[in-house]
């Protein structure tokens, strides 16, 4: 089965290979324009005094982790962006011959949820990549308390992104007949409403962060109630959205034949 998985998985690299590339390159002037913003008023501080602001822009990187925060911060939010766009083109899918194979549901229950934790793993992976190319660190701060927290959310987060599943041919039947399309509700709610509420989530960390909040147990109780919450909604929606799958009748619609 993981052969049959990093095979989908490489076959959807190989068809959005271009894609991706730019989507890498927008990543990257996206990561590098929201650093620049950030530290736009220190620039502007080193130009009225007449010093060489790009050696002291180095030093201050270096030197200074409210400067070092921020430029993390910036880059995880091209990150998320990143992340979003790639994952769209690969979506979690029941490989074809296993709808007609002897496979029962128990079997093919198995196969999406290794897919999707090759998926999840794979993603973290990339995530981790890009930032430290990009901004030289991912955590954003040695206090085991906020790692434990940055590396819930990014897990949710990225779970929440790949619960996205194959939409078989559904655009092409809601164009000609949309009464036979059955809403996914439990993938509206991860990809709309949990998404979000995890962008909130990681706004709020990033802010804290930056404006370096002290951490102290309560605020750290304060979130893992707030990963709790999120533990129940990956709970409630990640085995109907994968079930929903098992239906090669639900992904692939009959059309009805065109009158000449």
């Amino acid at each position: 089965m993981i052969r049959i998985i990093f095979n989908d998985l490489w076959l959807d690299v190989k068809r959005n290979f271009l894609t991706f590339i730019l989507y890498f390159v927008v990543y990257g002037m996206i990561a590098i324009l929201g650093v620049q913003v950030t530290l736009i008023q220190f620039l502007r501080d080193l130009q009225s005094s007449g010093q060489d602001y790009s050696a002291a822009i180095l030093d201050a990187m270096e030197t200074s982790p409210t400067l070092q925060e921020a430029a993390i911060s910036v880059t995880a939010v091209a990150t998320i962006l990143f992340l979003w766009l790639v994952l769209r083109k690969m979506p979690i899918r029941l490989a074809r011959p296993l709808y007609v194979c002897a496979a029962g549901e128990k079997e093919k229950m198995h196969y999406l949820r290794l897919h999707l934790i090759v998926k999840v793993c794979l993603s973290l992976v990339l995530a981790v990549l890009v930032q430290l190319f990009m901004s030289g660190k991912f955590f954003v701060s040695d206090n085991w308390m906020e790692i434990v927290v940055q590396l819930g959310l990014w897990f949710f987060l990225i779970l929440a992104l790949n619960l996205r599943t194959d939409p078989g041919n559904r655009k092409e039947v809601l164009e000609a007949v949309p009464e036979m399309v059955t809403e996914k509700s439990e993938e509206i709610v991860a990809g709309v409403y949990w998404f979000a509420l995890l962008i909130v989530e990681c706004i709020v960390f990033y802010t804290l962060t930056v404006t370096e909040i002290t951490w102290t147990l309560w605020i750290f109780l304060v979130w893992l109630v707030l990963l709790a919450v999120n533990v129940l909604i990956a709970a409630k929606c990640s085995s109907p959205i994968l079930a929903y799958m098992l239906s090669y009748e639900k992904m692939y619609y009959p059309l009805p034949d065109k009158k000449e």
